[in-house]
């Protein structure tokens, strides 16, 4: 069966948020000197959630991209857990007295995506794509 199209946006969306936690991982480790000088974020925690999320960000791609069956499962946990890591980030950035002016911005973000994943792993389209449904039903 073809992958549904809602899935490939998703997968397209953890392939991003992977890249950027690539991205983070190889700018920490090669701006390293300058990162211990500046006050924030410490570059062990920099480089180790890159690292964290480019390995658990690949894993789930990969999943979703080839219709793997614990990948709907683990997108409806990775990805809330994400968006919650991110804004526990912000907040501790707020106690090292970093602005957060976009928080509305960001919370409607956040909403959407959360709700953007669980809508389209709850098709059926989706759940035969994974093997949890074997017939398409009338409604999708």
């Amino acid at each position: 069966m073809r992958r549904p199209f809602a899935v490939t946006l998703l997968a397209c969306l953890v392939l991003i948020i992977t890249i950027v936690h690539l991205v983070r991982f190889v700018y920490a480790i090669t701006w390293w000197l300058f990162l211990t000088a500046l006050q924030g974020s410490p570059p062990l925690w920099i480089a180790l959630t890159g690292l964290i999320g480019l390995l658990i960000g690949a894993a789930l791609f990969w999943g979703l991209w080839i219709g793997h069956p614990r990948a709907p499962l683990a997108a409806r946990i990775l990805i809330p857990f994400y968006l919650g890591l991110q804004w526990v980030e912000q907040m501790l950035a707020l106690k090292r007295g970093s602005k957060f002016e976009n928080w509305p911005f960001m919370a409607a973000i956040s909403l959407v995506v959360i709700i953007f994943t669980y809508w389209t792993l709850s098709t059926s389209r989706a759940k035969i794509y994974f093997g949890e449904l074997h017939e398409p039903s009338e409604k999708d």
